[in-house]
Order: C-alpha cells, then structure tokens, then sequence
C-alpha cells in the first residue's frame, strides 16, 4: 500500500503545480490555447515514456484509453473554462470532490474488497480534498450558472476517466494513457486547424473563456479567444499593422502564457504516468482520493510563491489529508 499511496501522491503533487500553471496560462491567453498546448505537450512525454517502457495493445485496453481520452478532453476543458470564470475557491474543490466520488461509486458498485480502516482514511481524503479548496471568504453568492455547469462537468468527466482507465488489463502499462493524451491532442490541433476558418467553430470555443466586459462606448464585447484568432489570421495573412500588433502580444501576454501551459503539460504528463502506475497497482477509489488531493499542491504553491494566507478551514484539510495518507500507508 506504500507504494501506491506515494504513487498517488506523487500525481496529485504533479496535478496540482500543473493546474496552477494551467489556470494562470488560460487566463492570460484563451482556454483553448493553454489546453490545447499543455495536451500536446502532455502527449509527447507520454509518447516517450511508452516507448521506452512497451505495453500489450488489446482491445479493451484501446477502447479503455480513448473513452478516457474523450471524457479527460471535456473534464479538462471544462475545468480551465471554469478557473477562468472563478471564483476558484469553489471551483477546485467541488471538481476534486465529484473526481474522487465517481471512483469511489464505482468501487462501491463493482464490489472491490477494503477493509474498514482503508474506507475511513478514504473518507477522510475526500473531505480533506474539499476543505484544502476553500478559503474563509468562500461564498455561493454571484456564482453563474455556466459556471456551476463548467464545475459539475469537469468533475464528472474526470472521475469517469479515471474510471474508464481502471478497467484495463494489468500488461497494459501506460498505454492507456498514451492514447488519453494523444486523442485530446488529436482534437485540439485539428479543431485550432478549423477554427480560423470556420466561423461556428469560433464561436463554440469563445464559450469556453469568460464574457468580456461591456466596452464603455456600448459597443459589442469581442471575446478573447475571438481576439486571439483573428490576430493569428493576420498574421498568416501578412497584414503589416497586424503583425506588428500579433508580435507585441506574442512578446507581452502569449509566449509567457505558453511557456506556463508548456510546463503543465510536461507535469500533466508525468502525473499521468504516475496515477496509470498507481490505478495498475492498487484500488481505483485509493488511488481516485488521493490523486485528488491535488489542491494541496496548489494551496501550497500559492502559499509560497504568491504569498497568499491559509485559512483554518484549509489547514484542516491539509490536516486531514495527512492523516488519510497516514492510514493508507501502514493499511
């Protein structure tokens, strides 16, 4: 059990430092963008690790892989559609919680033998999980419906991944991985490939980022991702002033948001490994709760480096997460 709560933890480690990344990029740049560069990434450690590790290639384990693939696509577009909109102290949380309760579910459903003490540190995660996401000034008030909606989603999709990916053989290896980054990547490259051109299209992926305000003149708002297609389409038209304005936002806001999507994906990918190694070795519902013990990680990075106070309700989940750690470690 040892082995699989540090596996475990090592993803939710790995997950979380991403997510803050990933978060900061979507709001720099467009939802799209980050996610799209943070998969591609993401794919390429995996295609590198396979192979050098192997695998057998079954069918079950193909179907297992792309199902996961297409909900991880949703759940992480979702996801950062959501940070996006905010307000992340109730985002984070209640994505964590719905990501550990459908593997949890599941376990309950197909019967998977845990003794007492392995379900009350699984308890114990869940709710440390939920607390490590909230802050003192936590409020439902204000909260929009797309973003409850985005929440519920990203969720549900998550923790049905996790699921799907579960349910392979164990000669697998990191396969089933491979093709959950490899069939979000696939997407998001040919959707960027169609989106200049393709107005609708356009459109669907200006959802994915936050209304922009009313300009001040009442003039219609022109949504950021629109804003950052339309430079891209100058700039491979060759317009002068537009690539002169595409360079300077490329110099100010794109290249840094890039460069923080790049880097969570390359963490996107090693969390990917380490959770397939920990589903390969243990119980999804163990391995579920604790991977999404992810907002420590980000709790603790922002606690660091943007020097943002902790509240009691968070020093109690982080309590409670090291006591679920604790007892899964000598179970």
């Amino acid at each position: 059990m040892i082995t699989i709560v540090a596996l475990a933890l090592g993803a939710a480690l790995a997950y979380g430092v991403a997510d803050f990344f990933g978060g900061v990029a979507a709001r720099r740049a467009t939802v799209f963008a980050s996610t799209t560069v943070n998969y591609a990434v993401a794919a390429l450690v995996l295609v590198v690790v396979v192979a050098m590790t192997g695998g057998t290639w079954s069918t079950q384990t193909v179907v297992s892989g792309l199902i996961a693939g297409v909900l991880a696509l949703i759940g992480f577009l979702a996801f950062f559609a959501a940070l996006a909109a905010g307000p992340i102290s109730l985002v984070t949380p209640v994505i964590a919680l719905l990501s550990s309760a459908v593997p949890v579910g599941a376990a309950l459903v197909l019967g998977e033998p845990l003794s007492p003490l392995v379900w009350l540190a699984v308890a114990l995660a869940v709710v440390g999980s939920v607390l490590i996401g909230m802050e003192h000034r936590l409020s439902v008030s204000g909260v929009s419906t797309r973003t409850v909606v985005l929440t519920l989603t990203s969720g549900l999709a998550f923790g049905f991944a996790t699921v799907a990916l579960d349910r392979v053989p164990a000669d697998a290896g990191l396969i089933p991985v491979l093709l959950d980054s490899t069939t979000g990547a696939v997407v998001l490259l040919a959707v960027a490939l169609i989106a200049p051109v393709s107005r609708p299209m356009r459109r669907v992926l200006a959802l994915l980022d936050p209304p922009a305000p009313e300009p001040a003149d009442g003039s219609a708002a022109v949504p950021a991702s629109a804003t950052a297609l339309a430079s891209a389409t100058a700039a491979a038209a060759g317009d002068g002033e537009g690539n002169a304005a595409t360079e300077v936002a490329a110099r100010g806001v794109v290249s840094p948001a890039m460069l923080l999507a790049a880097t969570a994906g390359l963490l996107t990918g090693v969390a990917n490994v380490l959770l397939m190694l920990g589903l390969l070795a243990g119980n999804v519902a163990v391995v579920a709760v604790l991977t999404n013990l992810y907002p420590l990680a980000t709790m603790t990075l922002a606690w660091i480096v943007l020097r943002e106070r902790l509240s009691r309700v968070q020093l109690v989940g982080a309590l409670l997460a090291l006591a679920a750690s604790v007892l899964l470690g000598v179970a």
